[in-house]
């Protein structure tokens, strides 16, 4: 079945400790956590959940800081109008790239905000929203059963849920991933 094929190869993953199929209630409680962000000062919206949610298949992995770095940012700090005011740092050579650059700053170790210029100064008026996009999930795309495969990080609260459901830990070292995919035709 294609959904073994995809959790044997995520299983052999380097930083990998679980996989498991989410189930429908799972993607309900997820579905709403992840509305009920919506009302927040800064909204949380999780684009890569609905993308997820859109495929046929969807499994959530436990992974460890051993795993690899997503290929783009999994945080962005947009306005209404899809301006990037701020973005995660996934990699070392992001942190160095930006460490003594003056047009940002540091929120935390790996989140920055872009200091506004005469253009962005009106986004201070627009509504800002964190966004939680899709993120491409590469060991699946060779796959010949399997096609639109894409990823993506459950909110801090989604996260939690899982690690709750799946009887570990909630560890800053131990995060969840969902992993999505159709069957190809």
């Amino acid at each position: 079945m294609v959904v073994d094929e995809a959790i044997d190869i995520i299983e052999k993953l380097d930083g990998t400790v679980d996989v498991q199929k989410l189930s429908d209630e799972d993607k309900e409680v997820l579905i709403k956590i992840e509305s009920s962000r919506n009302n927040d000062i800064i909204p949380v919206v999780n684009k890569g959940l609905e993308e997820c949610l859109s495929r046929e298949f969807c499994l959530v992995l436990l992974k460890t800081e051993d795993f690899r770095i997503p290929s783009e940012p999994t945080v962005l700090l947009v306005t209404d109008s899809g301006r990037i005011l701020g973005q995660e740092l996934i990699s070392p050579e992001d942190k160095r790239k930006y460490t003594h650059n003056n047009n940002v700053v540091f929120l935390s170790n790996n989140f920055i905000i872009f200091k506004p210029d005469s253009v962005t100064r009106s986004a201070s008026v627009e509504k800002q929203l964190f966004i939680l996009p899709a993120i491409p999930f590469p060991e699946l795309n060779d796959v010949t059963t399997i096609s639109d495969v894409v990823s993506c990080s459950p909110s801090t609260l989604g996260d939690k849920y899982l690690k709750d459901k799946y009887n570990y830990p909630d560890d800053p070292h131990l995060a969840t991933i969902i992993v999505a995919f159709s069957k190809k035709e």
